[in-house]
């Protein structure tokens, strides 16, 4: 197990960033976020590496995620076409920053295993802080937790955990206060990892014509309090259709009843008591 120093890239200029209005980005961004790969690759399985991924790597990236997607056993777990952007070409170029966890092979060579990557709005960019009725002055400190994927061959083995740490601890290294992304209702493994880790799904919202999706959102200025006496459960196959959840208050996370695949997976749903501020 090893983490790899990023390549350096020839980039264009990069846009003034890092002053008290805006939080680092371009290759400073980069930078911390390869600081922090030793901690993404601390306990990885054997035969696994990290490293930053770069344009250099964008048609992998990019035939690794249809491969993904393709084995999905419900379409509406990830739909490109509900994406904003070149999602590669973001994710790899200055508008993002993506880790990747690669299986080396016996002679060396290396095969894309798992990728987690966070996306950072500049000026003028989508920003889903705006579907959350953030401040136009929060907004500069908004990332995006975008998508994370594992080859099913390696699943059930922790590795989309340690990319949600290893993007929420880059996230917070850069001053970029609010996390959020959206999740299909339907992909409770997904929603339910991320709230695991305080990401928690805040609102209900449709993106494009026909896509409903979770708003899901960590503050890391608030650690929020569960109300215990709120709590509801909602099956999960119902939850899309659930919108007075979010009137009332929020998905905390979801559990089970009963055991193996006879398990039936519920949202825990409630209010908040008042946050704490860190």
């Amino acid at each position: 197990m090893s983490a790899t120093a990023p390549a350096t890239l020839t980039r264009a200029a990069a846009p003034l960033c890092g002053d008290a209005t805006s939080p680092l980005c371009g290759d400073a961004a980069r930078a911390v976020a390869g600081s922090r790969l030793s901690a993404l690759a601390a306990g990885l399985p054997d035969g696994l590496s990290v490293r930053m991924m770069d344009l250099g790597d964008s048609r992998l990236l990019a035939d690794f995620r249809v491969r993904v997607v393709a084995t999905l056993e419900d379409p509406d777990h990830y739909r490109m076409a509900g994406e904003v952007g070149n999602f590669v070409a973001d994710h790899l170029g200055d508008r993002g920053l993506t880790a990747g966890i690669f299986r080396i092979d016996g002679t060396g060579g290396e095969r894309l295993v798992a990728y987690g990557a966070l996306g950072l709005p500049g000026a003028g960019d989508a920003n889903r802080g705006r579907d959350l009725d953030l401040p136009e002055d929060e907004l500069p400190w908004v990332a995006h937790m975008s998508s994370a994927m594992v080859d099913p061959s390696e699943r059930g083995r922790g590795l989309h955990h340690r990319l949600i740490d290893w993007r929420i601890g880059v996230a917070e290294a850069l001053g970029r206060r609010h996390l959020i992304t959206t999740v299909s209702t339907r992909n409770h493994r997904s929603w339910g990892h991320l709230a695991g880790h305080g990401i928690y799904p805040r609102r209900m919202i449709r993106v494009g014509s026909d896509l409903v999706r979770l708003l899901v959102h960590r503050d890391f200025g608030v650690d929020p309090v569960f109300d215990p006496a709120s709590a509801e459960l909602v099956a999960v196959e119902d939850l899309a259709g659930r919108w007075d959840v979010f009137e009332r208050g929020h998905v905390w996370g979801r559990v089970a009843a009963g055991e193996g695949a006879a398990a039936r997976w519920y949202a825990l749903c409630g209010r908040e008591r008042a946050g704490r501020a860190r």
